[in-house]
């Protein structure tokens, strides 16, 4: 790196600008204060980045941004905030990772949504959980697949069906099979068993 020009203008109407010029790499840096900002300029070949502070806000824009923290990170606000990528956006943690709202949490996507884990998932709502879907499917590759509740109810709008090599229905208490149309009960082999047996 050949020599650097450096210049300190004084103004009391323009404040305080310092510039430092490398003309072999093509670099400009430029501090300005002038009594309601302070503006870090750094202007290359190819990019330019900036740093704007004012008494209530800091903008800092830029083509690459690293924050690196050897201990804690928080980030915090008083208002409302977001967080938005016009590429890929990734979040990766080596050890735990919680997401909790004390009001509504909304995930959405436009294309697939995906979630898997090499260990259990667990979701759970202390109140009501709805999952819905234009068509959905919920699979066991290796286990039971058990579904419980207080009152179990499943309905179809136009189809239902329950089928498996061998199919179980129990009752601890009364069973009721009832159709409004026809009812059919087939089998190669039937057996209809009790101490008492009403037909008709």
């Amino acid at each position: 790196m050949g020599k650097l020009v450096c210049t300190v203008e004084l103004d009391k109407e323009k404040g305080v600008t310092v510039k430092v010029e490398n003309a072999d790499d093509q670099i400009t840096q430029t501090v300005v204060m002038d009594g309601t900002s302070i503006t870090i300029t750094v202007k290359g070949s190819s990019e330019t980045s900036t740093y704007v502070q004012k008494q209530d806000s800091v903008t800092i824009t830029c083509k690459d941004f690293t924050v690196d923290a050897t201990g804690t990170l928080t980030l915090q606000s008083q208002k409302a905030s977001s967080w938005t990528s016009q590429d890929t956006l990734s979040l990766e943690s080596t050890k735990d990772m919680s997401f909790t709202s004390k009001a509504k949490l909304t995930q959405s996507a436009t294309q697939d949504a995906k979630l898997s884990s090499n260990a259990n998932v667990a979701v759970e709502a202390t109140s009501n959980l709805d999952m819905k879907g234009m068509q959905t499917s919920l699979t066991a590759s290796a286990g039971d697949n058990k579904v419980e509740g207080v009152n179990l109810k499943m309905a179809g709008k136009a189809q239902a069906e329950l089928s498996a090599p061998m199919t179980k229905v129990a009752a601890q208490g009364k069973l009721g099979l009832e159709s409004a149309g026809l009812a059919e009960l087939k089998g190669s082999m039937t057996t209809v068993g009790g101490s008492l047996v009403k037909l008709g």
